[in-house]
């Protein structure tokens, strides 16, 4: 699916969406864990030793995150990128050693993965799983008078609300390579804002999964771009085939 010009994307639940290369400046996908299993052949003999070298779920997390974003490399530049080299920088951010100009992300929240491609640009992109409001964490991502539109939103709803304005921090954070609590105060505006922008800077919230929020942050505000999305469906075997009938008397 494509987003230009602020239309939000469209997806569904569980299912593969395939994007067109060439189309799209920024591709995001996101998945589960569980989900990018099939597809850790996509992974190099590097990417295998560096999970080698974690601790068995930091290995586990880490392999579902590069997964998907070969995966997502593949669709968004081609086959060539399976080769392509991946370091980060002394802060963390990961890069392409081979294309230094494109930029990706990736995050992980509780078992659900989003990574972004971002073709000439700088691009963060960040995933969170509903996060029950604290006051230092509204302190850190929700200007005052947001923390009021949360105060009166249904409690079931606020836990969405705060992981909405948590992933633009984070999110903004990645993409301009510094760290969240070095950000400036957050950026006003409406509480559940689907987008806006900050000096240098635009961000779009969506949910791909129920109650996720995922926002992708990009360089360029000025520049439009166009968004493709994409959510990486779980693998379902084929079901059993019939077995026929076993020989016996026939019936008179």
């Amino acid at each position: 699916m494509e987003m230009s010009r602020g239309r939000p994307p469209e997806t569904s639940p569980g299912r593969h969406v395939e994007t067109r290369r060439g189309r799209h400046d920024i591709l995001v996908a996101c998945a589960t864990a569980a989900a990018t299993a099939p597809h850790t052949h996509l992974l190099t003999t590097e990417d295998l030793r560096r999970a080698r070298g974690y601790a068995p779920r930091r290995a586990y997390e880490f392999t579902a995150g590069r997964t998907l974003l070969r995966w997502a490399l593949e669709r968004a530049l081609g086959r060539w990128t399976r080769t392509c080299r991946i370091g980060s920088t002394d802060r963390g951010k990961p890069v392409l050693v081979d294309l230094p100009g494109t930029g990706i992300s990736v995050s992980h929240s509780q078992g659900t993965i989003a990574v972004a491609v971002a073709a000439g640009r700088a691009v963060g992109v960040d995933v969170q799983v509903p996060v029950p409001p604290t006051q230092g964490l509204l302190r850190r991502c929700c200007s005052p008078a947001q923390a009021r539109e949360l105060a009166a939103l249904p409690a079931e709803r606020q836990a969405v609300a705060v992981a909405r304005r948590w992933a633009i921090h984070e999110a903004c954070a990645k993409a301009t390579g510094t760290t969240p609590i070095h950000l400036p105060a957050p950026h006003p505006g409406a509480l559940l804002a689907d987008g806006g922008s900050r000096p240098g800077l635009r961000w779009r919230v969506f949910h791909p999964l129920p109650g996720v929020a995922v926002c992708v942050a990009h360089d360029r505000p000025h520049d439009p771009a166009t968004l493709a999305l994409a959510l990486l469906a779980p693998h379902r075997p084929p079901p059993p085939r019939p077995h026929p009938p076993e020989d016996g008397p026939t019936p008179r």
